[in-house]
């Protein structure tokens, strides 16, 4: 089994076709039908059926995708850290950011990596470790920084604590119930999920159970910061969100924090990244920008 065999299976499986697989590598179909032919013989069986519309993966086909999109995810990292160690960066780092994250580091982490790394693509997706897990496992993300997992994930991942957070509830400036002093008078209001816990249920569940009081019985569930401040900016919603947000001048004079006596605690804050994988220098740095950034959170707080 050869690189290009893996390269070429790999393009065809994401382009579900041999000519866009083709003319995505530059290369002539012929030699693309040839090269997955070679790599099915060595497997010893088929790994694409072909339909009217394209090619299908088959079920060996879809696992053996999933191995070989990984090793060609480290291979193009490995090329990218040898091109970075000898001073001359190129490639990309890609990380996943929760809300909190975007809104108290982001900028400022944006701002150092690209002076040291100007010829790096950044990419920073949003999202929580639940959904970004699989991008992690399969190499496509460097690491994940935001509220530590509910669920125990196991000794394939690294976990670091950035910081303690804290959540506040949040509503549209002149809520009507913005004057409120404790969660027992919004139990009845219209709430939002903002998908921080694997089980939905359970955002609400602990927070309102802590001060004697059923939870409410959200309907709607938001899962990107535009979302949640779209609907919160547009109607009566509440919605229990980092503290980070009411900090931030992307949303002041519009959304605002009630003023409650109770004490919310939010999930830690934590930075995930695949256990025995070294990241590149530059996702290195990144990582070390945003450890420092925690830092001074912590030393403010």
């Amino acid at each position: 089994m050869k690189l290009h065999h893996l390269r070429d299976f790999v393009a065809i499986a994401e382009a579900h076709s041999v000519r866009g697989a083709a003319r995505a590598l530059g290369l002539a179909q012929p030699a693309l039908t040839r090269s997955l032919r070679e790599l099915e013989g060595e497997l010893g069986t088929p790994l694409l059926e072909r339909h009217a519309r394209g090619v299908v993966l088959t079920p060996i086909g879809e696992a053996f995708y999933r191995r070989a999109h990984a090793a060609m995810a480290e291979i193009r990292r490995g090329q990218d850290e040898v091109a970075q160690l000898l001073g001359t960066p190129s490639g990309s780092v890609t990380v996943g950011l929760s809300s909190a994250v975007w809104l108290a580091m982001a900028a400022e982490a944006h701002e150092a990596f690209r002076q040291k790394y100007p010829g790096v693509r950044l990419r920073m997706v949003e999202g929580f470790f639940s959904t970004l897990e699989g991008r992690l496992q399969d190499g496509t993300l460097d690491f994940y920084i935001g509220p530590r997992p509910a669920r125990p994930i196991g000794d394939s991942y690294k976990v670091e604590l950035l910081f303690q957070n804290q959540r506040v509830v949040v509503g549209r400036k002149g809520h009507p119930k913005r004057n409120a002093k404790r969660l027992a008078e919004l139990v009845g209001e219209d709430w939002i999920l903002t998908g921080v816990q694997e089980r939905v249920e359970a955002e609400f569940e602990d927070v309102f159970a802590a001060q004697g009081l059923p939870p409410p019985v959200p309907m709607t569930q938001a899962e990107s910061m535009v979302g949640v401040a779209a609907l919160l900016c547009s109607t009566n919603a509440l919605a229990m969100l980092p503290k980070q947000w009411f900090h931030s001048e992307l949303f002041a004079g519009v959304i605002e924090p009630i003023a409650l006596k109770d004490v919310i605690d939010g999930p830690d804050i934590v930075q995930i990244s695949r256990a025995g994988v070294p990241l590149t220098p530059a996702a290195t740095y990144l990582a070390t920008l945003f450890e420092r950034i925690a830092g001074a959170l912590r030393s403010t707080s």
